[in-house]
């Protein structure tokens, strides 16, 4: 079995205490780790790195209003795997003296603007792609609401159908956040076989329930990486569409209710 890649961040958000806390320092790594996430987004791969620059942004922002620095022990699954409340940790500053406490007031005048900047261009990428996908459901629309099913999409750059299974879990009973798991089960060329052979033949899940569960099909003009921009996007796609249908179920029934 090919071991999995591990998945790290460019740059932690102790940066600024690492070695010397001096600006002009500073201001050389933060250009170096632009470069890095630059060369990223050139190539329009968004994930791992718009979880990243939203940690940065984050964490600026409590280092200006509580000089606590925000971190994550969090070992990621996937290349887009959600920062959730509960990763969140904080911890004090370390110990500085006088100097460095003005070079480190320098650095986040510096760093802030210009992490927030970055930040939002990462988004304004995120937004065009995520406009630039359609989702339409196949089959089974009345069992959107069941959180599990499949999705399938077809790159035309290299002609390979890509189809998914998708479970939608809770995170735990506590919490109201989510995470969509995914698992790829066919990526090849789609040849004379239908989606539905190919979902009866190659889905881990219990036969008897295939039948009923919703199918969706993914479409996108663009030429986006699979892995790092489009099935994370899928995914976001396909969780804002099985909100929005719960929220149309719940505002009828409440309606009925009041008729009622």
């Amino acid at each position: 079995m090919e071991k999995k890649k591990k998945i790290e961040f460019l740059m932690n958000t102790e940066w600024m205490f690492e070695n010397i806390i001096e600006q002009e320092h500073k201001e050389y790594k933060l250009l170096s780790y632009f470069q890095k996430m630059g060369e990223k987004l050139d190539n329009m791969e968004l994930y791992p790195g718009f979880i990243e620059l939203s940690l940065h942004v984050a964490n600026l922002q409590n280092l200006i209003r509580d000089k606590k620095i925000m971190y994550t022990n969090k070992k990621f699954t996937t290349i887009d795997d959600e920062l959730l409340v509960k990763d969140l940790k904080i911890k004090d500053l370390p110990i500085l003296n006088n100097d460095e406490k003005e070079e480190f007031n320098k650095i986040l005048i510096f760093s802030a603007p210009r992490m927030l900047e970055y930040f939002n261009i990462a988004k304004s990428v995120w937004e065009i792609v995520f406009d630039s996908v359609i989702l339409r459901i196949k089959k089974n629309k009345n069992e959107v609401l069941q959180k599990k099913g499949y999705f399938y999409y077809l790159d035309s750059k290299d002609n390979l159908f890509y189809v998914w299974e998708f479970n939608v879990k809770q995170v735990n009973k506590k919490s109201p956040e989510s995470k969509t798991l995914v698992n790829l089960i066919y990526s090849e060329k789609k040849n004379n076989l239908t989606i539905t052979k190919i979902i009866n033949t190659f889905s881990q899940w219990n036969k008897e329930n295939i039948s009923k569960l919703p199918l969706y099909e993914m479409l996108c003009e663009g030429n986006f990486p699979i892995n790092e921009t489009l099935l994370p996007l899928f995914k976001r796609k396909l969780i804002t569409y099985i909100n929005q249908t719960q929220m149309i179920e719940n505002y009828k029934k409440n309606k009925e209710e009041i008729n009622f």
